[in-house]
């Protein structure tokens, strides 16, 4: 005994499970859920404070690229402020000398005063003074004679009135590389008499800007009008930055842009250019891109990714806390009623109880409802089981009656002949048509239908003891359930259908020989459909007779009669409410 209460429980264990996973819906748009529409909101809620964080993180962008630019310029023009000094000291010592006559005219005194200045200069290497055609005339240094009509430096030289500085070039007097400082030499009349050169020593520039700005700090550059690197701090390196860079000073007006360069093994670096006042010489500075945006990338970083952060985080939290605070509750009180939903009043949510007090209440609620659906429900059973048995009390009764009056009828009828008899043997058919409805309603299952197949049947076994010759009668209908108040017209039809056959005349059959008749029924989209077939029989009257037209005008239908191989076929359609 036990055993067997332990299954039931595990099948109403398992029959609610089923139910449960069942009782899980599905969103049917995008926004239809409440997870997604509370994070929608948030969403809408957070994006102003993550819109200006994104703002300020580009503004904050943009400010540390101004502060670079800054930086870069100013390292730039620091750079290019300590050559020009250098510059302006050699144009200086050379208008100084253009106005001793010995070197203007390449006096015997003319080598020692150049000698001279060029021991107090630490950058000068050599000086020279030159006549119109570019030939030497005297030098601080031994050198044989040389003409520079050729050099481009001589050309601009020859045009101009100022100090002209030109490429880096080898000079054979001093050994090294130099840069050669030219100042033309004019008589009051403007005639051009020739020029006084001072080789810079390109070794000292170089060793000044290491000493200004190291290696490791920075690179710096100069750069000619022609884009010719002419001096750097760290030549092998700034020869792979700058290679393919256009050097030209920026536009008036125009803050020096910042701009892009890798070194050989692909680091990053950043450089900006500053003009240095002369010949339209540009120096140029440039950083390693991580170093110059070291702590810049770290705070915009910041300044993008903590609203991202906080999106992300508000989210997740959001999206536990619907879940575990309001969604978990929701699909168990929807899960609740489904189990009552299906009958099951017994079950109490005990899992309710560590709800929220909101849902706590609303599951005692739904509890409460359910044990009053289930006292109504009782009540309504016991009402329906009450009526149901009344219903069926009655259909017993009058079918009772009904076996009476076929009984009166036999009784009074025994004693007549003729036409008289015939008719009082239809009469009792017909009674006993009625009573055989009502006692296939007392009987049926369900109070409010028949069925089409079993009404079928048990018409045709008493039609085929109550027609007037030996018939045999075959059904094929379907199981198929009718309305109640289709029983009682619909039986009486197909009996006057039947004996109206019946009592017609026999056209090839030997007297004496059963007549095969056969009443087919199918109910098809809320449509009865009839047919009635005899082989061999017409019937008495025209049509179907008028009795069974009554009661097919009643049913809603009409019959037709006709033929078909040989065999009188009566139909009717009918409609056939749920």
């Amino acid at each position: 005994m036990d055993w067997v209460k332990a299954e039931a429980a595990r099948a109403r264990h398992k029959e609610r499970s089923a139910i449960f996973a069942a009782a899980a819906g599905h969103p049917r748009g995008l926004l239809d859920s409440v997870r997604r529409r509370l994070i929608v909101m948030v969403l809408f809620a957070l994006a102003p404070i993550a819109g200006l964080n994104f703002i300020q993180g580009a503004l904050q962008l943009a400010a540390a690229q101004q502060e670079a630019r800054q930086r870069l310029l100013q390292h730039a023009q620091a750079d290019a402020s300590t050559l020009e000094k250098a510059f302006a000291s050699a144009e200086n010592v050379l208008r100084a000398l253009q106005n001793v006559a010995d070197v203007r005219e390449g006096g015997p005194s003319c080598p020692a005063i150049l000698h001279g200045a060029v021991l107090s200069l630490p950058f000068a290497s050599n000086i020279s003074v030159l006549n119109a055609n570019g030939t030497l005339v005297c030098s601080a240094l031994p050198l044989s004679a040389r003409n520079v009509a050729g050099e481009s430096w001589w050309q601009q030289t020859r045009r101009g009135n100022s100090f002209v500085l030109s490429n880096r070039v080898f000079s054979r007097a001093a050994r090294t590389e130099v840069l050669v400082g030219v100042l033309p030499l004019r008589e009051p009349d403007g005639r051009f008499t020739g020029a006084v050169t001072l080789s810079i020593d390109v070794a000292w520039l170089e060793g000044l800007l290491r000493r200004e700005t190291p290696a490791n700090q920075g690179v710096v550059s100069l750069f000619s009008a022609s884009g010719e690197e002419l001096l750097s701090n760290a030549r092998p390196l700034s020869a792979v930055l700058f290679a393919g860079q256009t050097m030209a000073p920026p536009q008036a007006g125009r803050p020096p842009a910042l701009r892009e360069a890798q070194d050989a093994v692909g680091r990053g670096f950043t450089f900006a250019t500053a003009p240095l006042g002369r010949d339209d010489l540009v120096a140029a500075f440039a950083l390693p891109t991580d170093r110059l945006f070291r702590w810049t990338v770290l705070t915009v970083a910041a300044s993008f990714a903590l609203p991202t952060l906080i999106v992300v985080v508000s989210l997740v939290g959001l999206w536990l806390a619907v879940d575990r605070i309001v969604l978990q509750w929701l699909l168990y009180l929807r899960r609740v009623t489904a189990v009552y939903a299906q009958g099951h009043y017994g079950f109490r949510p005990t899992r309710i109880d560590a709800a929220p007090s909101e849902f706590r209440a609303l599951g005692h609620a739904v509890e409460n409802m359910a044990l009053a659906v289930r006292e109504r429900d009782a009540k309504l059973r016991q009402g329906l089981a009450e009526k149901s048995a009344l219903v069926r009390e009655i259909h017993h009764r009058i079918k009772n009656s009904l076996q009476i009056v076929v009984s009166l009828i036999s009784l009074y009828g025994s004693g007549v002949r003729g036409e008289d008899r015939r008719r009082f043997d239809q009469l009792r058919t017909r009674v006993n048509t009625l009573a055989l409805v009502h006692r296939i309603l007392y009987e049926a299952a369900e109070g409010s239908q028949v069925r089409l197949s079993e009404l079928l049947s048990e018409l045709a076994g008493l039609l085929e003891c109550a027609c007037e010759r030996p018939v045999r009668i075959s059904v094929e209908a379907e199981d198929a359930p009718l309305p109640m108040d289709m029983a009682v017209p619909l039986a009486l039809m197909v009996v006057e259908i039947v004996l109206d056959l019946a009592a017609g005349g026999q056209d090839e059959a030997p007297m004496g020989r059963a007549t095969a008749l056969t009443l087919a029924g199918v109910v098809t989209e809320g449509r009865l459909f009839l047919r009635v077939g005899a082989a061999g029989l017409q019937p008495a009257r025209s049509g179907a007779g008028d009795l069974a037209q009554g009661f097919a005008g009643q049913l809603g239908g009409t019959l037709s009669h006709g033929a078909d191989s040989g065999r009188t076929v009566v139909s009717g359609d009918f409609p056939c409410r749920p």
